[in-house]
């Protein structure tokens, strides 16, 4: 059920995506600012236009969801929802420990240029983090479309 961890990414990813955007609003003017700085993944001098914040987006969210799908690989099924919770919130701050510091200046050099605030950063990583709490709902909701699904297939294949 790792497809869980997607669902749980492409949650955070949203929710990261949105904070970040009303985070550019606010500081400077510009809701596609942070989309178009993760542009910079592939245009490494100054990304500029709509391609920028597409491409943007697509890293921001794959990656998103190959993390917290790794994430879901190393959270145990069953225990307490604390449990994920607590653990995302740790994901979290190894996240901000790592991306800011040792991947962003490989990865995206106008995002290492533009100097994002600790703080702000700190506080995406968090909301990603909380969303990754949200791994054993998307395990439960995905355990019941499956049953739903044997059942169907089960009941067409059952003679009349």
């Amino acid at each position: 059920m790792l497809l869980a961890g997607g669902l749980a990414g492409t949650l955070g990813a949203g929710v990261m995506a949105v904070l970040a955007m009303l985070l550019g609003t606010v500081a400077h003017g510009d809701p596609w600012y942070a989309p178009r700085l993760v542009g910079g993944v592939f245009f490494r001098h100054a990304p500029t236009g709509d391609v920028a914040v597409l491409l943007g987006f697509a890293v921001h969210f794959a990656t998103a969801g190959g993390l917290a799908t790794a994430f879901a690989s190393m959270v145990p099924r069953g225990g307490t929802a604390l449990a994920p919770l607590m653990l995302g919130f740790l994901f979290a701050l190894a996240l901000q420990a790592v991306m800011p510091s040792l991947v962003v200046p490989w990865a995206s050099p106008p995002l290492a240029r533009a100097e994002p605030s600790p703080a702000a950063l700190f506080l995406l990583h968090l909301s990603f983090g909380a969303c990754l709490g949200a791994l054993p709902a998307a395990r439960r909701a995905l355990l019941r479309l499956t049953r739903l699904r044997h059942r169907a297939a089960a009941s067409a294949r059952a003679p009349r």
